[in-house]
């Protein structure tokens, strides 16, 4: 639930292409978790792949850093950084209790309780302004919910079925999607820090 509410502020404070590049930190430090907390092995060549990957990331995230930018950036394009960066910790943090709990737990369980619990604390967010969704709006909110809980369900069982360090990467393919639905949709161009990241 922190994962997904961090992800949905970050979306809202920067472009598209860069909130999702940023997410994809969530594989990288995913590997790093699983060997930390689960005991997985890590061979040098997948850990010399993470630390090029987190040196991506930093390359995405430079450029709204205040700190480290030489351009006028705002609060709200670092705080989006930061929040993204965030979302990726905590998704990360999920994948490696999902991979620990499929030993014991069935995959319906599993969603099923996310579901709900996300639901529960999605109503705390109620006093900082709901609007009633248009039908339109309503639409597409169902359709990304049920999306994502036929991929949380895929995912849960690609937990089951091979070690966390091994299943993370495969999320980078939908980084390709993002470029192109951020374009298409949102007429957004990556900049080139985003791309080379």
């Amino acid at each position: 639930s922190l994962a997904m509410g961090t992800s949905f502020a970050g979306l809202g404070l920067l472009p598209f292409p860069e909130a999702t590049a940023l997410g994809y930190a969530m594989p990288l430090l995913t590997v790093i978790f699983a060997a930390m907390f689960l005991n997985e092995e890590v061979r040098a060549f997948r850990l010399t792949a993470v630390f090029i990957g987190l040196a991506g990331v930093v390359i995405v995230m430079a450029p709204r850093l205040t700190v480290i930018s030489t351009g006028a950036v705002s609060p709200a394009e670092t705080a989006g950084a930061l929040t993204a960066l965030l979302a990726a910790v905590f998704a990360a943090l999920a994948q490696v209790f999902i991979r620990r709990m499929v030993h014991t737990e069935a995959t319906a369980a599993i969603v099923f309780y996310f579901s709900v619990t996300s639901t529960l604390l999605s109503l705390l967010t109620i006093p900082f302004g709901w609007a009633w969704p248009s039908p339109e709006i309503a639409v597409l909110l169902v359709a990304a919910g049920i999306c994502g809980g036929v991929g949380q369900i895929l995912l849960t069982e690609a937990y089951r079925a091979a070690p966390a360090s091994v299943v993370a990467p495969f999320e980078y393919v939908s980084m390709l999607f993002a470029i192109v639905f951020g374009y298409l949709i949102f007429t957004e161009i990556p900049t080139r820090q985003t791309l080379a990241g």
